[in-house]
This record gives structure tokens, sequence and C-alpha cells, in this order.
């Protein structure tokens, strides 16, 4: 299997890490490490131009795989709660016939946040939780991002 390119953005709290192969982005990681940054394509670009409020929706080439219940719960996500909406993970899984938990489940196990726009899933009297794949809390990640967006 061939090894993943990796780019790398900066942002004010930290960077963000873009694993492509074959000009196909397959994850994207979120770390409050500063880095370097690297990699100028058309994944770099616009995050960047995501960062500066240039851009609102990221369109990229992705590759991803799931099961059909968290496709449904991120292709609801990343078509319906646009750049400065929010919704709950209690609104998200009555519309998508699950439940909250498993509407929580889906934003840990998200391959490509930003591009499935987890952080605006918020809970019902808090922001609610953001966890990197790794286990990681990245809160600080989610209110960075919902400020950007005017939805805190």
């Amino acid at each position: 299997m061939e090894k993943f390119e990796i780019s790398v953005v900066r942002a004010e709290i930290g960077s963000i890490l873009i694993f492509t192969r074959n000009d196909v982005c397959e994850q994207i990681q979120l770390t409050e490490d500063i880095l370097p940054e690297y990699g100028n394509n058309i994944f770099t670009r616009q995050i960047n131009e995501y960062l500066c409020g240039e851009r609102k929706v990221l369109d990229f080439p992705v590759r991803y795989s799931t099961g059909p219940v968290f496709e449904k719960i991120w292709s609801y996500l990343k078509e319906n709660v646009t750049y400065g909406k929010i919704i709950t993970y209690g609104e998200l899984a009555k519309i998508c016939g699950t439940s909250a938990r498993v509407v929580g489940y889906a934003m840990a196990s998200n391959p490509l946040p930003l591009y499935i726009p987890c952080h605006r899933v918020v809970g019902k009297d808090s922001i609610g939780g953001f966890t990197a794949r790794n286990g990681k809390s990245m809160i600080r990640w989610k209110e960075y991002l919902l400020k950007l967006e005017g939805s805190l």
C-alpha cells in the first residue's frame, strides 16, 4: 500500500495535518503542536482559505469508509449544517433516526474533521465534546472553530 503524503497547515492554536494518497484526502488530524507549514496543494489552500474566513465549504477530494448509519449522519451534517450554524446531538439524532449517543460516537470517529464539520455538533446545554481519534480531548479546537465561524 502506498504511503501517505502529509501536509501541514498552521492555525493560531496548533496545526492541521492532512493525510493524502493519490491526491485524495483520507484523514485530517488536529494537534495543539505548532508545526512548520508544509505542502502547497488544494488541501492546504482550501484549509488556509477557511481559516482566513475566505472559504465556507471544503470541497477537495476525500476517501473514507464507514457503515450506513455514520454515513447518513456525516452526510446530513456536511450538507445541511453549514458554516456558522450548529446543531445539537439530539437534533441530529432525531433527523437521522438514531440516538444522541450514536451521533456522539460518529463525531468521535470522524476521520475528516473540518471537511465533515463535527465541531458544529453541540450539546443541548453546553458546547459538548470534541475528541481526537486517539482519545485526547480537543475542546480548545472546537471552541476555536466555532468562534472562527461566528457560532460561539
